[in-house]
């Protein structure tokens, strides 16, 4: 069930693997660990997505049914620097580098590493536990003896992040002497990316560009890391020119892609925010090429509204022209609907107006609909003159059919309503409630009674 790449105890892990039989995978059924064999990604079994150690089975001391039990995930930049090869891997060793912090998800009694190996009894790095117990005499060359022992650890990482911010320039610079080799490791675990950010935002310029350029190589798969995107997001914002050259060479081409992930796409929105116009040329061009798919995506309808808020009104019609044409749709879609309410916000006077004129054309439709109606709101509160055309639209009409019957008894209508009455005329207003106690007690019935108390309940009395 982990969803990134991570070291692991065998042990660790076996004790909670069962074989298709359903019977337990002891700690002691796995003699040594240096039995463990690397498995290639085209030979995964099981949906992993990145090349995986697994036990063999001639390993286990007692028989099981054929299962691939996996001992060590790992991705294909988290190889730590000075990694012992799989036979120098045993108990001791885990005890030794790193002290065992490779082991993933679990952080013991009130959310510490230390508690909980403190009481399974494994060796910390003395460094660490005067940080735990909280020795104000313990000094950054100290911590830099066992950097990543404290860096990777939730109270260490903190204590390092505390030191840089209170810190002068070369205080980041000392510290980041000694995390340059394990930047990569750094970035995609959960506390190491805050030591990592926290360097890039107090170093130097030519420091943090020094650092930023260790991540070159691997942006692509940082951006798609949970813990990874944020640091790729925050060297884009914080040392852009450095990185306008390796971010177009190693995202040209999977900007769909990235738009797609969890992670990757606020990688891309950064990109836009933070990056010159001639560095995100080829994001426009990719998103332009699939700008339907992507306004009705969860996380391309985000990209979208990034680049109505900073690129430049040619790349907003490039990407839009598609979008457009499709505005009946995507008003109504739920995610497109952000898209449409965006360009009513950031998109040019042209752009505002034609969306105005789909609303109205059927204002009772869209003003009625989930997702629709809210777009009805966003065109009256932002458009100069949309409400009182969206007004006199309602009023086109009378009867039970007409547009004011339509949104009054709609479950999200009569919001529209609500804002309208809230803010209009004294004219509009009484003829708005003039309509509305026409509509007598089909009004009460539904949903428009949350109108009542807009008008007064004596304007009601025998409904």
């Amino acid at each position: 069930g982990y969803q990134q790449p991570v070291w692991l105890k065998c042990g660790l892990l076996l004790c909670g693997l069962r074989s298709r039989s359903g019977a337990m995978a002891d700690e002691h059924q796995i003699q040594r660990p240096e039995q463990m064999q690397f498995i290639e990604p085209n030979q995964m079994m099981g949906g992993y997505q990145q090349p995986v150690w697994c036990v063999p089975m001639n390993s286990l001391a007692s028989p099981m049914e054929p299962v691939f039990m996996v001992a060590v995930p790992t991705g294909p930049f988290m190889m730590p620097a000075g990694m012992p090869s799989v036979s120098d891997m045993d108990d001791a060793w885990y005890d030794q580098y790193y002290g065992g912090h490779w082991v993933a998800g679990h952080h013991g009694e009130n959310g510490r590493w230390g508690n909980w190996r403190r009481n399974e009894g494994y060796q910390v790095s003395p460094v660490l536990r005067r940080i735990w117990d909280a020795d104000e005499n313990v000094t950054l060359a100290e911590v830099l003896d066992v950097l990543m022992d404290v860096a990777l650890d939730r109270a260490g990482a903190a204590w390092i992040c505390e030191r840089v911010a209170d810190g002068d320039q070369t205080t980041a610079e000392y510290v980041m002497f000694g995390a340059q080799p394990h930047v990569l490791a750094l970035a995609v675990h959960e506390f190491g990316r805050e030591v990592v950010t926290a360097l890039i935002e107090r170093a130097s310029p030519d420091t943090a560009n020094n650092l930023v350029s260790q991540l070159f190589g691997h942006l692509l798969d940082l951006s798609r890391h949970p813990h990874g995107c944020r640091v790729v997001q925050h060297a884009i914002e914080h040392c852009p020119k450095e990185l306008q050259g390796p971010i177009q060479e190693e995202l040209r081409g999977e900007v769909v892609s990235c738009i797609e992930s969890a992670h990757a796409n606020f990688v891309i929105q950064k990109c836009i925010q933070s990056l010159p116009r001639l560095a995100t040329q080829f994001i426009v061009q990719e998103v332009s090429e699939q700008a339907v798919y992507l306004a009705r995506h969860r996380f391309g309808c985000r990209v979208h509204q990034r680049i109505l808020e900073h690129a430049s009104e040619s790349d907003v019609k490039s990407v839009l022209a598609e979008v457009m044409r499709s505005r009946n749709p995507l008003t109504c879609d739920e995610f497109g609907n952000y898209v449409v309410q965006h360009i009513l916000e950031f998109g040019s006077s042209d752009l505002q107006e034609a969306v105005v004129k789909t609303l109205l054309s059927d204002i009772g439709g869209f003003g009625s609909h989930k997702h629709s109606s809210n777009v009805v709101e966003k065109a009256m509160a932002v458009v100069p003159g949309a409400r009182d055309r969206v007004i006199d639209a309602i009023l086109a009409h009378r009867g039970a059919r007409s547009p004011l019957a339509a949104l009054a008894s709609s479950k999200y209508g009569n919001f529209v309503i609500q804002h309208i009455l809230e803010d209009c005329t004294l004219v509009q207003r009484k003829e708005l409630g003039d309509r509305l106690r026409a509509l007598g007690s089909v009004l009460r019935r539904g949903f428009g009674k949350h109108l009542i108390p807009l008008l007064g309940k004596s304007d009601f009395r025998g409904c």
